[in-house]
């Protein structure tokens, strides 16, 4: 990775690899799911996960913020199964649920925007237990967003499971102030048994300190995956072509290439974050290439990592998604270019034996249908 800084204040972060990459491999479309909605439902969900129950059943889930629910489908066959309705208000209610964990029916973690909190609850709608992410903090702080990460959740920044912990990624919200980058940290660690949270990992300072300016937001977004050893977390950030990976108890990074061969370099905006306008902020993220999540394939033993490719920022809709493709050691295999990302939804995307899962919004928005496109690895 090679950074060129002209300017003290802006980083110019240059992809060493652009151009001579050699690809083996290819994604295909090798079938589409179609999960008929009902009429509370939309496509867009704010959440998707795979579920595994104990009769060998998988289902597919998926977060309804607008009735409070999460919906269970039979992922083979298409048909839907259940919902779980929580309440708003009282002993069982949830504000707003942005993100969950179902460990078992019976054991369903869903994070609740409002009170930022981890809510154990069952398949009855019931809640067991209340666990806040802002542990030990004082109600009169008013400077709490320095010093705790806020939570946007969605599939491609999931809620994960380890033995003995849950883990939960958040971000900082706005333009990471420098001074705050050596200490602020960014994953959540809830031990299973004390109910105890602490937290880990911050933004590395060669992307994020020196001033630069990354306004916040889509930037400022961290992308997490469980390394298959179960000990430790890949990072994809989206202004580096790098991948950023610790233990789950340390806090030093080691970092591997993990970038596309079509993307030249990622720059920090060449203005203050206070002088920095909404449209200026925008056009930024139109016009710039930025890398997105990633997903450890485990039945191909593979890494998939999404971006983002730069457009003229007078066709916003003229954006596009890809997905690099690495084998387990990250060496680089190929990369596809799907389309607009009008159509494909970076967020919604997750593994399953059949292939790469990639929700898919059709341009003559039906709203009937969750429509998951699956991708296959071909050789070129």
């Amino acid at each position: 990775m090679v950074f060129n800084c002209n300017n003290s204040d802006v980083l110019n972060n240059i992809n060493p690899k652009q151009g001579i990459l050699k690809a083996s491999s290819t994604l295909k479309a090798i079938k589409t799911k179609q999960f008929i909605l009902d009429s509370y439902s939309a496509p867009n969900p704010q959440y998707i996960q795979i579920v595994q129950d104990t009769a060998e059943v998988k289902y597919l889930s998926f977060l309804n913020t607008y009735n409070n629910a999460i919906y269970l489908y039979d992922y083979t066959s298409l048909t839907f199964v259940k919902k779980i309705i929580y309440e708003r208000k009282g002993g069982d209610g949830i504000l707003e649920p942005l993100g969950y964990y179902i460990k078992t029916l019976d054991s369903i973690y869903v994070y609740d925007k409002p009170t930022t909190s981890l809510i154990l609850a069952n398949s009855q709608g019931h809640i067991l237990e209340r666990m806040s992410l802002k542990t030990n903090l004082d109600i009169r702080d008013t400077d709490w967003t320095l010093k705790f990460p806020q939570y946007r959740s969605h599939t491609a920044m999931p809620i994960m499971l380890t033995p003995k912990e849950l883990l939960f990624t958040g971000q900082f919200i706005g333009s990471v102030p420098e001074e705050i980058v050596p200490h602020f940290k960014f994953t959540a660690h809830l031990n299973l048994k004390t109910k105890q949270v602490n937290f880990t990992h911050g933004y590395p300072k060669e992307l994020y300190g020196s001033g630069f300016n990354w306004k916040g937001g889509m930037y400022t977004q961290v992308f997490p995956e469980l390394h298959p050893d179960g000990d430790k977390l890949i990072y994809s950030f989206p202004v580096s072509h790098n991948l950023y990976i610790a233990d789950l108890k340390s806090e030093n990074y080691t970092t591997v290439y993990g970038g596309s061969n079509v993307i030249y370099d990622i720059a920090s905006i060449d203005e203050t974050p206070k002088k920095t306008s909404p449209q200026q902020f925008l056009t930024h993220i139109i016009e710039e290439d930025q890398y997105l999540g990633i997903r450890y394939d485990k039945y191909r033993k593979v890494y998939y990592r999404f971006f983002a490719l730069g457009a003229n920022a007078k066709t916003l809709d003229k954006k596009n998604i890809g997905v690099i493709i690495m084998d387990k050691e990250f060496k680089y295999l190929g990369e596809t270019v799907f389309g607009n990302w009008k159509n494909w939804n970076y967020n919604n995307v997750f593994v399953t034996e059949e292939g790469l899962n990639i929700e898919y919004l059709d341009d003559n928005h039906d709203e009937g249908n969750l429509t998951i496109k699956v991708f296959a690895i071909k050789p070129l």
